[in-house]
C-alpha cells in the first residue's frame, strides 16, 4: 500500500533509503504540480483572455541523498557507483519509487556530489536532478486484461447438419503445472523453477523461471512417445517480468537429446503470449519431450510459461487439457500427469452459438487518463477497439494471419505488425485513439474471422498503469 514516507527509491541497479548505504533527504517535484503550457489569448478590446486546454510541461524532480560508509574507502566506493549509475542517457529509464506505488521515467540532467572535508570519515552528500519529459506519475504495477472478438448469435444454418467440436489431442503430461512440476525438467543451465500460484494463463498456476545466468534455459514436459514421421506442433503460453531477452526457442527433444529447434523472438513485457512451431519427425526419430527457452542479458530475469501444448498435426489447436472437462476434454489416464483428448462432442443439428461479448473491463486508479497499449494476435480480419465509455475508437484495415500480432501504442501512435514492421497506414482515417479514463473502463473488440481458421479466435490484450499527474 501507498505510504506518505518516501521509503525506497530504485535507480538501476542501485536502491536509496531505509536499509541501505543511500539515505533519502529530500525529494522535490514528486507530488508538485508541473508548469503549465497555456493557450490563452487576450480578448481584443475587453478585459480578460480566450483561454483554451490547459497542458503541462516536463516534470523536474530534485533528490537529495546523504551516503553513509563504514569507512572513508567504503564512501568512495558509495561515491563512484552513484557517479555510474547517473551518467548522460540517450532514452529516459524508470526510477521507481517502492513504498509510494509510483514509477517516473526521466534522465538524470544534473548531479552534486560535494567534497566536504569536515565529514570524510564515512559520511557524505550528493543531488540529483531527474528531467522527466513524461510528467506523468504511473503505478509501478502494469495491468492487464484480455477479451476475444466479438462473435455476434449465428442463429440457426441451412440445410441442418451433424457436426460437433473437432477432436484434439495434448501430449504434454503435466501441461499447466496445476498441481506441481513431475514430468517436467530444466531445460538449459542457470535456471531455478518454482510453481508459481498469483499469475496463470490457466487454471490456478504457472512455472516461474528465474535466470542465475545469462544463459539459455527454460522447461522441458514430457509427452506421449512419438514416432519417427509424426507431424508435431508444439507451444505454450509466456510471459515476460523482468531482465531483457535475446533470443529463444522451442524445441523437440529426445531424452536429453535435442532433435530440433525453432527460434523465437523475445516476447513482450507483462503480457500473456502464446509462442508455437511445427515440426516433422525424421525417420527413426522418436519425440519424448518438448522445451521451452529464453537466453536474458544478464542473471536474475523472470519469466512465466504456462498452458504446454503438443498435438500431432497442424496447426495447432487451441489449448486444453483433461481438467477442461466443460469443452470436452479429458485425461487418458492420471489426472495432471497423462496426456488429453477432445473428443467428438455436441453432435446434432447446427443451431449456431449465442455469441461472445467481446468486452474487456480496465480500471485506471489514477487521477489522468492511461494510455493502453493493445496487441492484436490473429487471425482476424479488419478488427476494430472502441472505448465503450467514452465513444472513441479505431479500425484496423488489415488482415493478420495465425502467429501474426499488432502492438498498438496510444501515446506514441505507433502501430507495429509482429513488433516491428510499421503499419500506421493501417489505421483508418477518422479514429480517436482510446484512453481509459479514471476509474472503470469498458473496452469492446470486434473482427471477422478469416476462412479456413475456425476454432482460433483473436485475441485482445490491453496494458496500461494507473496514470496520475
Amino acid at each position: 500500500m501507498a505510504q506518505q514516507r518516501i521509503g525506497r527509491i530504485q535507480w538501476g541497479n542501485l536502491t536509496f533509503g531505509p536499509g541501505g548505504r543511500y539515505h533519502v533527504t529530500a525529494i522535490e517535484g514528486l507530488d508538485d504540480l508541473p508548469d503549465i503550457r497555456s493557450d490563452d489569448m487576450d480578448r481584443p478590446g475587453q478585459h480578460g483572455t480566450y483561454t483554451g486546454p490547459d497542458y503541462t510541461g516536463p516534470r523536474v524532480i530534485q533528490v537529495g541523498l546523504g551516503l553513509r560508509g563504514d569507512t572513508p574507502d567504503e564512501l568512495r566506493d558509495l561515491t563512484l557507483a552513484l557517479r555510474a549509475a547517473t551518467q548522460p542517457q540517450e532514452t529516459p529509464a524508470p526510477m521507481r519509487l517502492l513504498d509510494q506505488d509510483t514509477l517516473v521515467y526521466g534522465k538524470i540532467r544534473r548531479r552534486s556530489i560535494p567534497y566536504d572535508a569536515e565529514h570524510l570519515w564515512r559520511t557524505g552528500t550528493a543531488a540529483l536532478e531527474l528531467y522527466c519529459a513524461d510528467p506523468y506519475l504511473y503505478g509501478l504495477e502494469e495491468r492487464s486484461a484480455s477479451t476475444t472478438a466479438y462473435s455476434p448469435a449465428a442463429g440457426r444454418t441451412y440445410p441442418l447438419a451433424y457436426s460437433g467440436v473437432a477432436p484434439a489431442t495434448n501430449l504434454v503430461l503435466n501441461p499447466s503445472a496445476t498441481v506441481n512440476l513431475n514430468n517436467t525438467a530444466n531445460y538449459g543451465a542457470n535456471m531455478n523453477r518454482t510453481v508459481h500460484t498469483a499469475d496463470a494463463w490457466h487454471g490456478g498456476t504457472s512455472i516461474l523461471h528465474t535466470h542465475s545466468g545469462a544463459t539459455i534455459a527454460g522447461t522441458s514436459w514430457s509427452i506421449a512417445p512419438q514416432p519417427g514421421g509424426t507431424t508435431i506442433s508444439i507451444g505454450a503460453w509466456v510471459k515476460p517480468l523482468t531482465g531483457t531477452y535475446t533470443r529463444g526457442n522451442l524445441a523437440w527433444r529426445s531424452g536429453s537429446a535435442t532433435l530440433q529447434t525453432a527460434p523465437l523472438t523475445p516476447q513482450p513485457p507483462g503480457v500473456w503470449s502464446r509462442v508455437t512451431a511445427t515440426y516433422t519427425l525424421a525417420p527413426g526419430e522418436t519425440c519424448d519431450n518438448i522445451g521451452l527457452s529464453f537466453e536474458p542479458i544478464a542473471a536474475g530475469a523472470t519469466w512465466l510459461a504456462d498452458a504446454a501444448m503438443a498435438s500431432p498435426g497442424s496447426p495447432l489447436p487451441p489449448y486444453g487439457d483433461g481438467s477442461m472437462t466443460d469443452y470436452g476434454w479429458s485425461w487418458t489416464g492420471t489426472p495432471h500427469a497423462s496426456s488429453s483428448v477432445r473428443t467428438l462432442t455436441g453432435a446434432g443439428r447446427v443451431y449456431g452459438d449465442a455469441g461472445q461479448s467481446g468486452r474487456l473491463s480496465a480500471f485506471n486508479g489514477g487521477s489522468s487518463p492511461a494510455y493502453p497499449v493493445f496487441r492484436l494476435d490473429g487471425p482476424v480480419a479488419n478488427p476494430s477497439i472502441e472505448q465503450v465509455t467514452t465513444g472513441a475508437g479505431l479500425t484496423i484495415d488489415g488482415t493478420l494471419q495465425p502467429g501474426e500480432w499488432l502492438i498498438i501504442d496510444t501515446r506514441t501512435r505507433a502501430v507495429l505488425l509482429n513488433g516491428s514492421s510499421p503499419r500506421r497506414s493501417w489505421v483508418r482515417a477518422g479514429a480517436t485513439w482510446p484512453l481509459l479514463q479514471p476509474g472503470d473502463n469498458t473496452i469492446a473488440y470486434r473482427g471477422s474471422a478469416l476462412p479456413g481458421a475456425p476454432g482460433q479466435p483473436s485475441l485482445l490484450t490491453a496494458t496500461w498503469r494507473d496514470t496520475s499527474l
